[in-house]
């Protein structure tokens, strides 16, 4: 196993250099069964160009806002219970709850700069979740390099008609940065659902966390979880290369020391959920077993939930970064 400061957070796992090693847990009742499954699943008509290309254009505008006018834009164009992540603090909400922390780290001489590489819709058009890449330069590292990294924004499509932003990572300052970066494209990206049912999405989603996260913590590991919960074209997107798909993804983990466990939970305050597509997020807590030793170090987690037509919810994206331990 690496030391800590070799190891780095994608979503709800941790992985040590090259994504070779990757962990996850927590417990939620079962309860969720019921949510999961509970109305017929009907088709529904598969995404269109328009819905996507008005999010991608959407995405694309506020970057270039932001890059003409500065880091406050971002803030503007949050719902006021939005889920703010970035590496070092909790999970923030809303303009006002995210504004001192996220201003000191994407303010004055730092500079964020974004390209979205991909985009899913709900069936219903309410909801989307874009995917891309970032550069950032932060003032305060003394040596002032440009980092690549990855982000996930979900948006919410308001009364007026107008995208929103309802939850946001940032992956800013991975250890290697991906190779598709500069190309802003995502080869083998994921759909949008096809599929939609039950009454609440966002709290079926919640309920498929917290019982994938059940099952990271059994004996076995976590590898089987993260395959059992993953869409066939489900990604890790925080390191260099996407693990993609149930089998890649449960090869990272078979490396992965039984000495250790992440205790993880999603957070029933933040989210969003319609039309066969969620986004949850919460924080993460990895360190030894019962009776074992080694380092304890805090993540929280972003996670894209796609609703299959057989009614299973799947993840399809999972992004992490860094939090206080406290």
């Amino acid at each position: 196993m690496s030391g800590p400061d070799k190891i780095f957070a994608i979503g709800t796992v941790e992985v040590a250099p090259l994504c070779g090693i990757l962990t996850v847990m927590t417990a939620r009742a079962l309860i969720a069964v019921a949510l999961l499954f509970s109305a017929p699943v009907f088709a529904q008509t598969p995404d269109t160009a328009s819905v996507k290309a008005q999010v991608l254009a959407a995405d694309r505008a506020l970057a270039a806002s932001a890059a003409r006018n500065g880091a406050a834009v971002f803030l503007r164009e949050l719902q006021p219970g939005a889920a703010v992540l970035f590496p070092g603090q909790p999970i923030l909400k809303g303009a006002d709850g995210s504004r001192p922390a996220f201003l000191a780290r994407y303010g004055g001489q730092s500079s964020y700069s974004w390209t979205p590489a991909h985009a899913v819709v709900s069936a219903d058009g309410k909801l989307a979740c874009t995917m891309g890449y970032s550069r950032f330069v932060n003032a305060l590292d003394s040596v002032k390099s440009a980092k690549s990294g990855t982000y996930l924004t979900c948006w919410l499509k308001n009364k007026k008609g107008e995208w929103k932003v309802a939850g946001a990572q940032r992956a800013d300052s991975p250890p290697k940065g991906s190779p598709f970066a500069d190309s802003a494209v995502l080869p083998g990206a994921p759909h949008s659902p096809v599929a939609s049912s039950g009454s609440n999405a966002l709290a079926a989603a919640q309920e498929a966390d917290s019982l994938f996260a059940m099952m990271g913590a059994e004996a076995a590991g976590p590898g089987p979880a993260f395959a059992k919960y993953a869409a066939e074209d489900g990604m890790l997107v925080g390191c260099d290369e996407f693990p993609r798909g149930p089998q890649v993804i449960a090869a990272a983990f078979k490396d992965y020391s039984p000495d250790r466990v992440i205790w993880w939970r999603p957070s029933r305050e933040f989210g969003a959920g319609t039309g066969g597509l969620a986004f949850t997020v919460g924080n993460s807590t990895s360190g030894p077993r019962a009776g074992k030793t080694g380092p304890t170090i805090a993540n929280k987690y972003f996670t894209v939930w796609r609703q299959e037509p057989d009614g299973r919810w799947l993840y399809i994206f999972d992004l992490g970064s860094s939090r206080p331990l406290n």
